[in-house]
């Protein structure tokens, strides 16, 4: 047998099928038995969206009651298409998309696997009480389970090899960050060096021509892009360090000062409302955690951001709200992933670093899109 690492999934769909012994018979059965299956794909799908929405790990997959709605048509399409009797390379590439949505929005492997069986449980049960009255033999029914059986273990090794390949392109990524890395702690620290002149000479160049207008423009510019840079090493050289967290006492107004200054310019207004007292954190790891948040949500938002840090319960929340488009389903999916990024000129690290920061003070981050339009991102940490 060709190993399925070097398939796409047609060719592992073909060999499946000759392995199981799945062809044009039991397609044929398949189809005899679309129309007694079609009327119960509505329940069905109703049955199986009950199930999921009690598990809140699966639950949370989706942003609200709409998009679930919109998952309803596809599945009743898809358990219809089962029964089409035609299976050829448009029909599993359809398929093998599922899986890859399904790896998009993160939802776990396992669910995979037990949804496949709950749709399977209620198949049967809906053809079990339509073929006694349609004239179906207990024979015809035994062989028709069988091949229902075969085509759906195929679409699911078709869905789950999408995993695979998502476990494999995770694993290069890995392998890149690791390279990157060594490449930051070597060479981090030398293009600090020539940037720290470059920001010195600007200064000087601006005191000169503060009556010029357009060449503090232009200087003003200069100064943006040398902090941009110093931002991107600094994440950079915190990938390579990956050091735990040394903590200290800190004003929680003094933190988000820190993490504010060196923002670049924005016609957004950025509102605070911060709360008096101190945390004991990585007060250099968390400003860096802040001062991406807030940096994102500039650049998303239309007109407004909003930055809330608050003391309660001996835990630091900090939530940080605008009013801009909001998150993509795949975006929510893979916001905090290494090297993925929205944005044209976006390196796709601050994120990532920042959630294994919060991680590594033993909190969480989360971010959802808010029902009246914008996006959310909260951490929830020990204050001490």
């Amino acid at each position: 047998m060709a190993s399925s690492l070097e398939m796409d999934p047609v060719e592992l769909y073909e060999e499946l099928s000759r392995d199981l012994g799945f062809g044009a018979e039991e397609a044929a059965l398949l189809r005899r038995a679309q129309p007694l299956v079609e009327p119960h794909a509505p329940q069905i799908v109703d049955r199986f969206y009950e199930v999921l929405s009690a598990n809140p790990t699966q639950r949370a997959v989706f942003d609200d009651e709409a998009q679930i709605e919109r998952q309803k048509v596809h599945l009743r399409a898809w358990i219809v298409s089962l029964f089409d009797g035609e299976y050829d390379a448009a029909y599993v590439q359809r398929r093998a998309r599922i899986g890859r949505a399904h790896v998009r929005i993160r939802l776990p492997q396992r669910y995979m696997v037990s949804m496949m069986n709950l749709l399977r449980r209620n198949l049967r049960l809906a053809f079990d009480d339509e073929a006694p009255q349609a004239g179906w033999s207990a024979e015809e029914i035994r062989r028709l389970w069988c091949a229902l059986d075969q085509l759906l273990d195929i679409e699911l090794a078709v869905m789950l090899e999408t995993f695979r390949d998502d476990y494999d392109a995770r694993l290069r990524t890995s392998e890149r960050l690791a390279s990157l890395g060594k490449l930051a702690a070597s060479i981090g620290h030398e293009l600090r060096n020539p940037l720290a002149v470059i920001d010195s000479s600007t200064h000087l160049l601006a005191r000169r021509c503060d009556d010029d207008p357009k060449t503090t423009k232009h200087i003003d510019r200069i100064r943006e892009q040398v902090a941009r840079s110093n931002h991107i090493i600094t994440d950079l050289l915190e990938l390579a360090r990956d050091r735990p967290p040394v903590r200290e006492p800190i004003e929680i107004g003094e933190l988000v000062h820190l993490a504010l200054t060196g923002l670049p310019r924005s016609d957004r207004t950025l509102r605070t409302n911060v709360s008096e007292g101190s945390v004991v954190v990585d007060g250099s790891q968390l400003r860096q955690v802040i001062f991406n948040l807030v940096q994102n949500a500039l650049q998303a938002a239309r007109s407004w951001v909003q930055l809330d840090a608050v003391v309660s319960d001996d835990r630091l929340r900090v939530v940080v709200t605008d009013d801009g488009p909001g998150f993509t389903l795949e975006a929510k999916a893979n916001l905090f992933e290494p090297l993925y990024t929205t944005k044209v000129n976006g390196v796709g690290l601050g994120l990532w670093l920042s959630k294994r920061i919060v991680e590594k003070h033993g909190g969480v981050i989360q971010a959802q899109s808010l029902p009246e339009g914008g996006a959310k991102l909260e951490l929830d940490i020990p204050a001490e």
